[in-house]
């Protein structure tokens, strides 16, 4: 049981990575508009916003490889 719940927070967390990521993408935009023109600001917040969907992205593939990898028992 514990593994199961272990599994789904480990879902959990790369859904929300990847959520994440992509809000920072569509936000972005307006927050550079309403603040000062920084090329820094910009690229720092498209630089985040691609390792959160990057990290969710292997936080996922991670989980679904190796669960793919496990023997079966049973026959």
């Amino acid at each position: 049981m514990a593994s199961d719940q272990r599994n789904l927070t480990q879902v959990i967390w790369g859904v929300l990575f990847i959520a994440m990521g992509v809000l920072l993408c569509v936000t972005t935009p307006y927050a550079l508009r309403v603040s000062a023109d920084s090329a820094f600001l910009n690229f720092a917040r498209y630089f985040i916003a691609v390792l959160l969907i990057v990290a969710g992205a292997k936080k996922l593939y991670g989980f679904y490889s190796a669960k793919d990898k496990e023997p079966h028992s049973g026959g």
